[in-house]
């Protein structure tokens, strides 16, 4: 019985850490992950950033509150301009200008998060812009 426990308890830390999005940070990606790629191509004007430990929309309102005031969001689109996707730890910014990624990142950090990195399309490309090459 005590074997079952200690199973039930070490499985329950594995799973705990692996949903929260440690892993997504000591993986050395260079390009956006595919569903980023898919978000992108849905919704071509959008800025997706990867933000650790978003993982309940309701909790991460504070994120959509500061974003929505920055310049450039197009605030006709989701929420004022902000999509919550807690399953895939993203927040969606519709954009209808160019945004400042240093102030985007700063807002999530104001809001308690940890902003990875972020995609956008430019021209044909997907942009990767890593949260550490910005000053915050």
């Amino acid at each position: 019985m005590k074997f079952i426990y200690t199973l039930l308890i070490l499985l329950s830390f594995l799973s705990n850490s692996y949903g929260s999005g440690v892993h997504a940070s000591e993986i050395n990606e260079t390009e956006c992950s595919e569903r980023m790629q898919t978000l992108l191509e849905k919704h071509p004007d959008a800025v997706i950033v990867h933000v650790k430990g978003l993982v309940c929309s309701s909790c991460a309102i504070g994120i959509r509150i500061g974003l929505a005031k920055i310049d450039g969001i197009n605030r006709s689109k989701f929420t004022n301009g902000v999509e919550l996707d807690s399953s895939n730890q993203f927040v969606i910014l519709a954009s209808n200008s160019s945004l400042d990624f240093n102030l985007v990142f700063k807002k999530i950090y104001d809001a308690g998060y940890d902003p990875l990195h972020l995609c956008y399309i430019q021209g044909d490309q997907i942009i990767r812009v890593e949260a550490s090459e910005i000053n915050t």
